[in-house]
């Protein structure tokens, strides 16, 4: 028997034993009689059982509940308190595999949609997420509880939908934004003015509304009506980020992906970095009616067309735009892939592998950087201060975690840098990482480096600011005062101001021998002169 399964085995017979215990030795005591209520202290009752109902909904289970009152009005808390070591040992062994918590809004045109979605749904919920599905128009949806957030994700599958509820419309998904939450919005040819405007928060631009990417040289043979929207995408041409962290090896070089709808134009934005885009010059997106009259030019064409588009917020939440719905249905999970005049076939597309890397990074299963300490001191100390000496060598050292694999572990990244800053940066250095000792345990790495501080008085900040695409931003920032010498510290010669010392020797020098040579030498004419006048 492994070390988890003696200590399930040994919480499971604690628990018992307390539920003994307190079955047997606690007395329970007579409740007060119950006073008639009038119907106002009913509605209030009421209002108050609803508002402990929503809390219990988004928060802690709430202890207070735990008693029970039984038939013949006696208090029993013996059984309430087995209740809460249940549930807190049963909410330890469910929970998600994101950084950020497990409940997922799900925003539908139609709430028949959901089946179209079946199996990407189930690889959430095996990764122990919790699902609200609404339709985007329901006027019961809101984002927040209490002025929290009520959810931590929105997965959004209504491009469609006009006319969005107060709640969900695009002000609600920025503040949702701004509070830490993390969008998944997948768009369609269909898509509406309201998800339009959402974007544009974001610096994206999608195309005119009945418009798809087209390309006549590579879609899959299944694509039969002749518009040739269903399009295979691989990598062997380029056409996806090679970041790691939200697109794995094994995608990369698995299975190609199949992709119809929508493309869009990004802007400027740094913050902005494309998933996936079109890299034939073959292609181009444009309305697909067959009635439609080319009467202008495409909105986009070749390179610039980018299909899917991630952004991480600077207070580290996440935005993904995916102009695609058909990528995630059971249809494009399921179906096999071939590219038009090629004989290499594939079973199975490699869209599952595709949305699973992308909503794992989407909703901070990975790329999750977190700081557990930092520490300053003296060289030879272990002490911090709160003030140093200018010129002082002292060790900076901050402790960095990352997200990965459902849990903690030391961050194995090269180029955090500490920048030392009063206004300016007086000091950039980058940081040496150091390694782990097996036998320590630690699922943080230390990054450690040895400077001198400036030969300037002042407060000064010792800040790292790591920011890089796919990994969450650190900034962390500790201030600390730097004195100059007293008068006591200086030292006693200065080998700059030897030229100044020699001079002012050479000046008393001379003054002592010119003195000395002015008192002992005598006026000889003054002696002839008094000798004639004796």
């Amino acid at each position: 028997m492994n070390t988890s399964n003696r200590t399930t085995s040994f919480f499971l017979f604690f628990l018992v034993i307390c539920f003994i215990i307190l079955s047997t030795s606690i007395t329970t005591t007579k409740a007060a009689p119950i006073p008639k209520k009038s119907k106002d202290d009913d509605n209030d009752n009421n209002k108050q059982s609803l508002i402990s109902a929503n809390i219990g909904a988004v928060g802690p289970l709430d202890v207070g509940a735990s008693a029970t009152i039984n038939s013949d009005n006696d208090v029993n808390t013996s059984g309430g308190v087995l209740l809460v070591l249940l549930v807190g040992f049963n909410s330890h062994n469910v929970q998600a595999k994101s950084a950020t918590g497990e409940r997922v809004l799900v925003l539908l045109d139609d709430e028949a949609d959901k089946a179209l979605y079946s199996q990407f749904f189930k690889t959430l919920e095996d990764r122990k997420y919790t699902f609200s599905y609404k339709t985007a128009s329901d006027p019961k949806v809101d984002l927040l509880a209490f002025n929290e957030r009520a959810f931590d994700h929105v997965i959004n599958f209504a491009p469609k939908t006009k006319n969005y509820d107060n709640k969900v419309n695009p002000a609600a998904f920025i503040d949702f934004v701004n509070r830490g939450g993390n969008i998944l919005l997948a768009a369609s040819s269909g898509l509406s003015e309201t998800i339009r405007d959402f974007a544009r928060e974001f610096d994206i631009e999608f195309d005119d509304r009945d418009t798809s990417v087209i390309d006549h040289f590579n879609y899959d043979v299944s694509d039969s009506d002749g518009k040739h929207t269903l399009l295979v995408l691989d990598d062997k041409k380029g056409g996806f980020t090679n970041n790691s962290m939200i697109l794995s090896q094994e995608t990369l070089e698995g299975p190609p992906i199949l992709y119809k709808g929508i493309g869009h134009k990004i802007g400027t934005v740094p913050l902005l970095t494309r998933v996936a885009w079109i890299t034939s010059n073959t292609a181009y997106s444009y309305e697909t009616k067959e009635d439609q009259i080319a009467d202008q030019d495409p909105f986009i064409l070749g390179s610039d067309i980018s299909l899917v588009s991630a952004l991480q917020a600077r207070n580290n939440a996440r935005v993904t735009f995916v102009g695609s719905l058909e990528l995630f249905q059971d249809s494009s999970l399921n179906s096999p892939v071939q590219k038009i005049n090629s004989k290499e076939s594939h079973p199975k597309s490699g869209n599952q592998a595709f949305v699973d890397d992308l909503t794992k990074w989407t909703f901070q299963e990975k790329g999750v950087l977190k700081v557990t300490a930092r520490r300053h001191h003296l060289e030879g100390e272990e002490e911090p201060l709160e003030t140093y000496r200018i010129k002082d060598n002292i060790v900076y050292s901050i402790e960095i975690s990352e997200y990965t694999n459902e849990k903690w572990q030391p961050f194995n990244g090269t180029d955090v840098q500490l920048e030392v800053i009063m206004l300016d940066p007086y000091i950039r250095r980058t940081l040496t990482p150091l390694e782990i000792q097996p036998q320590n345990h630690h699922n943080s790495r230390i990054f450690e480096s040895h400077l001198q501080l400036p030969d300037v008085y002042g407060v000064f900040t010792f800040k790292v600011n790591y920011k890089r695409p796919g990994y969450s931003y650190i900034i962390d920032m500790t201030t600390v005062a730097v004195r100059p010498f007293r008068h006591n510290e200086y030292p006693r010669f200065i080998l700059a101001a030897y030229p100044y010392y020699a001079g002012a020797a050479s000046m008393s020098v001379g003054f002592l021998v010119f003195s000395t040579v002015w008192i002992f030498n005598k006026d000889r004419s003054a002696t002839k002169e008094d000798k004639k006048n004796n």
